[in-house]
């Protein structure tokens, strides 16, 4: 294809060049073929992802860039050191996640509305109450015997997790009567870790 194939016809403007100008363009938009076309679509689409996407997001990090700078100001050296935890503020931190000893019943609670929600009773259960002199935790370990559904069951673990943060699954034991039994004796043990004053 020849360059002077490919340059736009110059073309005098007045009120009658319009039809004429239309024809030239389409003239040499089909001189363009296929490759051409779709070269002049991307750089069209380029364009048009530049205006509306690209320079919108730089203008956006230039402000936050200005506003970090700010901040930096404002807070000062001094600031930013004060602000890092120290050691003794991060363990403090960590222990103030667990729920008091106090806490326990509300904890239980939480468990058994668990267990109503996925169609389980809990009927009996076994509780004991462990604290290890090194760490400021107390480990409360509660033991479920339940019946029903593996959905159910697994509902129910579920939903305890989700519902008490600091529950964590130690033991589930599943046992099925005969095969075609739809309904499953499990054993389920969660330790809720507490902290201590």
């Amino acid at each position: 294809m020849s360059a002077s194939r490919m340059a736009l016809p110059r073309v005098a403007l007045d009120r009658k060049s319009g039809p004429h100008i239309a024809w030239s363009l389409k003239r040499w938009l089909v001189g363009l073929r296929w490759p051409g076309m779709l070269g002049l679509a991307l750089l069209i689409f380029a364009g048009a992802f530049y205006v509306l996407a690209v320079h919108p997001a730089r203008g956006r990090l230039q402000a936050l860039a200005q506003e970090r700078a700010q901040l930096a100001t404002r807070l000062g050296s001094r600031g930013a050191e004060a602000a890092r935890p120290t050691e003794r503020s991060q363990l403090s931190n960590f222990y103030a996640f667990f729920p008091l000893t106090q806490a326990v019943p509300e904890l239980l609670g939480e468990i058994a509305r668990a267990a109503q929600r996925n169609g389980l009773s809990l009927d009996k259960g076994e509780y004991r109450l462990g604290q290890d002199k090194e760490f400021r935790l107390a480990q409360y370990q509660v033991t479920f015997p339940v019946r029903g559904t593996y959905a159910q069951v697994r509902g129910f673990v579920n939903a305890v997790l989700d519902a008490v943060p600091a529950a964590a699954l130690d033991e589930i034991t599943l046992k099925r009567q005969a095969i075609g039994d739809q309904n499953l004796e499990a054993r389920v043990r969660f330790t809720l870790y507490l902290g201590v004053e």
